[in-house]
């Protein structure tokens, strides 16, 4: 299989793009095992998801990447927040990890 384009998606979204997938045909075995684990883990809605990103985006400019993982983790203090955003480097303010924690609440 030939990979077309490439963008960073929450668990939510995967979840999302993988049952599109299921009922518009077969998914391969990998696919089939990634959506059954992300129908137990995931809580969120992709809807809800996407519209979190941008809200994240927005607060720290930080990446689409960063966001989805931060969606992902949904981190409840700010140590856990330094940890994802140190991949990249990226710093922030108290105040914008504050505002991260709370909409990720």
């Amino acid at each position: 299989m030939d990979m077309k384009s490439s963008k960073a998606v929450t668990a939510a979204e995967a979840k999302a793009i993988l049952a599109a997938r299921k009922d518009g045909g077969e998914l391969g075995y990998e696919q089939t095992q990634a959506l059954e684990n992300l129908e137990v883990t995931v809580k969120i809605e992709a809807k809800k998801a996407a519209s979190l990103k941008e809200k994240l985006i927005d607060i720290g400019k930080i990446s689409k990447d960063l966001a989805s993982k931060l969606i992902d983790v949904r981190p409840d203090n700010a140590a856990t927040v330094r940890a994802v955003l140190s991949k990249d480097k990226v710093e922030l303010t108290e105040e914008q990890i504050n505002e991260i924690i709370k909409e990720l609440a």
